[in-house]
């Protein structure tokens, strides 16, 4: 998986400030914060320095009235995951909220667990607050700091405790990862993302349930997937919140997890698309595709709970079908019919439940992704583009047809086709379209995203008027 020696977990029971002081650690907002309980589910995890990890957790001790009972009893499996596996835990405590009963419990298991142990009294916003802490010392951890992690006041304090056992947190590794492959695994509410995340990283990381929803952040995870030749194919995987129609999206707490699924598909190179195979293409997900495209990401279509199709085949209840291969290519038409942008990528049909077809994923990334970065002779750019011109010729628009004069490759995220023609206003969308989905298919670009950069005679003599005036 990675070279990861040590770990710090940030626990303790819900809305006491942990995605913030997570967010103050590692330098940038990655937890989203809300005022609103339960909101951390997943483990988010960031590097602290090229051998150290931490991790922020969701509240110990959700009830179902902050959220569904399945969704609260896997937050608190997942703290009691970190709380295993991490080497330092840093219990987060509420000073405005003073010493509850939870926090007892909490502190109890932390002391039967053998852990190192800080506990990091919150929201000591000013200097007057500190009189109030005195019952969190009596909890009986050697460590403790008085912290505000809005405002940053004794955080330096902790950096401090924790720099003593681990070194200086590097911050240059923080941002790592630029030769990983960024893969996103995104949809609508429910359809199994998480699970088939899970299933790439082969252990039970990310909350699974029936309930829409559950992500509510975009948890990043690496892997490395060994090839046959004993190189390693090294992948950075996001999973997101699923993604509401926008009459839907009615909280804010609903808006922060789109924006931050927006955020990251804008960030990755691939996107997993995942459909739900007992509901087919839906208007939310060629919507996505489409914003997907516009980020300028590849697409590859992950249809899953396939199970249930071969299951319903089983019964007969899959109409007129001769056998489960026959729907399966009825289907994969409707989808290409639906996803244009998909082309003649390869549609993979899994089941995160069963683990079936999941394994050949991170191969598929790999494959598109060198899609993505293949070089295109000029010679032959220009001649996909002549032939698409004279078979459909361009309307003529205020007294102009578009002409092209030159075209070539100039980068490969989003893969972008600069042509250089005789006017950038008299191309109309729908046959920017037809350029798009010609070069795509000529090239077997399928799934890959196409942007189409025009450089016209109007611009380059603004250009030189605006040079000359220097």
């Amino acid at each position: 998986m990675s070279n990861i020696s040590k770990s710090i977990a940030l626990v303790g029971r819900p809305n006491v400030g942990k995605s913030r002081l997570f967010n103050r650690l590692i330098g940038r907002r990655v937890s989203i914060v809300h005022d609103k309980p339960g909101v951390t589910r997943d483990i988010v995890v960031e590097k602290l320095s090229d051998s150290l990890i931490l991790m922020d957790t969701g509240g110990m001790g959700a009830t179902p009235d902050m959220t569904e009972k399945v969704i609260a009893d896997a937050t608190n499996e997942q703290a009691n995951f970190a709380i295993t596996t991490a080497d330092t835990i840093v219990f987060v405590v509420d000073l405005q909220a003073g010493l509850t009963g939870l926090d007892m419990e909490i502190a109890s298991l932390l002391r039967s667990s053998g852990k190192d142990v800080i506990v990091a009294i919150n929201k000591v916003d000013a200097p007057q607050h500190s009189q109030l802490a005195s019952d969190f010392y009596s909890l009986g951890f050697k460590n403790t700091v008085e912290v505000s992690a809005e405002h940053g006041n004794g955080v330096d304090s902790l950096v401090s405790m924790l720099e003593a056992k681990y070194g200086a947190f590097d911050t240059e590794a923080k941002n790592d990862g630029e030769d990983r492959i960024k893969i996103c695994v995104a949809g609508r509410p429910n359809v199994g993302k998480s699970s088939i995340l899970n299933r790439l990283l082969g252990e039970k990381r990310l909350i699974v349930s029936d309930v829409a929803g559950t992500t509510r952040d975009s948890v990043k995870c690496d892997i490395d997937v060994p090839v046959k030749d004993g190189d390693t194919m090294k992948f950075r995987m996001y999973d997101t919140a699923g993604l509401r129609v926008k009459r839907k999206t009615n909280t804010s707490l609903d808006y922060l997890s789109s924006l931050r699924t927006h955020k990251v598909i804008t960030a990755c190179d691939v996107v997993f698309l995942v459909i739900d195979a007992m509901e087919g293409v839906s208007e939310l997900d060629k919507r996505l595709a489409g914003e997907i495209a516009e980020a300028g990401a590849s697409i590859i279509v992950v249809v899953n709970k396939w199970d249930y199709a071969v299951e319903m085949f089983s019964r007969s209840t899959l109409g007129n079908y001769k056998n489960i291969q026959e729907f399966g290519k009825d289907f994969e038409t409707a989808v290409r019919h639906e996803l244009p942008l998909i082309g003649d990528s390869r549609i993979y049909f899994v089941s995160a439940k069963n683990d079936t077809g999941i394994d050949k994923l991170p191969e598929a990334a790999m494959r598109i992704y060198k899609k993505m970065n293949s070089a295109v002779s000029t010679g032959k750019l220009n001649t996909v583009i002549q032939k698409l011109l004279e078979q459909n010729p361009p309307r003529y628009i205020s007294g102009k047809r578009f002409k092209v004069y030159y075209s070539v490759k100039v980068s490969s995220r989003p893969y972008t086709v600069r042509m250089y023609c005789n006017s950038t206003l008299s191309l109309s969308h729908m046959y920017r379209r037809y350029l798009t989905n010609g070069i795509r298919d000529a090239l077997n670009l399928g799934g890959v995203a196409i942007n189409l950069e025009l450089v016209g005679k109007v611009s380059q003599t603004i250009q030189e008027r605006l040079s000359s005036k220097k």
